[in-house]
């Protein structure tokens, strides 16, 4: 199914609809407005510190 921009009205490519499929904006009006899609901030279990360190030890 074609969804047009809510901005400029063009189609919004398939591609990006795979990839972010709530989005409302095209690629182009994403760039110079923001992006539509809203993010939530997901609860790691840990401080943030303790984090860094997880990850500093499985890249190295």
């Amino acid at each position: 199914m074609e969804r047009l921009c809510e901005l400029c009205g063009k189609p919004i490519p398939p591609e990006r609809l795979d990839a972010l499929p709530k989005t409302r904006r095209c690629v182009d009006c994403a760039r110079e407005n923001g992006s539509d899609i809203d993010t939530k901030r997901a609860d790691i279990g840990m401080d943030l510190d303790t984090y860094r360190d997880l990850l500093r030890a499985v890249r190295s």
